[in-house]
């Protein structure tokens, strides 16, 4: 069937974009799709202007529709041929394009969808705390960000300890030899939005690696994946640590 909806990604260097471009260069290169990148840099670590002329909150990843027909664009969310949200995209996109690549068995469809969430609600969210605390100790001037840092070295190692080794345990748990994966016993989107947090915090080391063998195992399998590492050369960096900064 002819592709009638033509999705362009719009891309922001060092960002959640990129499992957006990962899951395109996966359809690409199981189904064919044909997809357009448009790239944007960080400017301070802040997105460009640019991005709210396409979504009025200039926020990345934003993927754009173009109809190949005379129908108009679908309105998928609340503007016409415009989504938003990493995880909502990566739905869309396996809805739309996957022709089943990512679907679950119905024993693993309720696994799925609680990994998908789990990733985004807590996953992504405890390690943000981390890293806002850690960004707005480098804004300060480097004297007071020194002696800030010495100061809250002790609270920051506490909320690793405390707060996300116990997701990493989670996590560990969650995955053995007839379920290797946090889709089930096959590669989804579970999968995708789980690998966001784990990259951010394997980047900035908030996982050691050797303490959680099956996560690290699974991680590594992942980035393996060859639309991952396409989508390392096709994006604009991916540096979690500095942000490009």
């Amino acid at each position: 069937m002819p592709q009638t909806l033509i999705p362009t990604l719009h891309h922001l260097s060092h960002s959640a974009a990129f499992r957006c471009l990962w899951a395109l260069e996966e359809l690409k290169e199981a189904n064919g799709i044909k997809y357009n990148l448009k790239n944007y840099y960080r400017r301070r670590g802040q997105a460009p202007p640019e991005l709210k002329e396409v979504f009025p909150l200039g926020k990345s990843p934003i993927l754009t529709l173009e109809s190949t027909t005379d129908e108009p664009v679908p309105t998928i969310q609340v503007l016409p041929g415009v989504l938003t949200e990493a995880q909502l995209i990566l739905r869309f996109l396996s809805d739309e394009y996957g022709q089943g690549l990512w679907e679950v068995s119905s024993e693993d469809k309720n696994r799925d969808t609680f990994f998908q969430g789990f990733a985004v609600m807590t996953l992504s969210a405890r390690v943000d705390h981390l890293v806002v605390i850690e960004a707005l100790i480098t804004l300060l001037p480097f004297g007071l960000s020194y002696v800030i840092g010495c100061l809250l070295s002790p609270l920051i190692s506490f909320w690793k300890k405390s707060s996300l080794e116990p997701i990493f345990q989670f996590l560990d748990d969650a995955l053995d030899d007839e379920r290797p994966w946090f889709s089930g016993r096959k590669f989804g989107l579970a999968d995708f939005n789980v690998c966001w947090g784990i990259d951010m915090a394997s980047q900035r080391g908030y996982l050691e690696k050797g303490q959680f063998t099956k996560l690290d195992n699974w991680h590594r399998t992942v980035k393996a994946r060859r639309g991952y590492v396409a989508a390392l050369e096709l994006g604009n960096g991916y540096d979690l640590k500095t942000f490009g900064i």
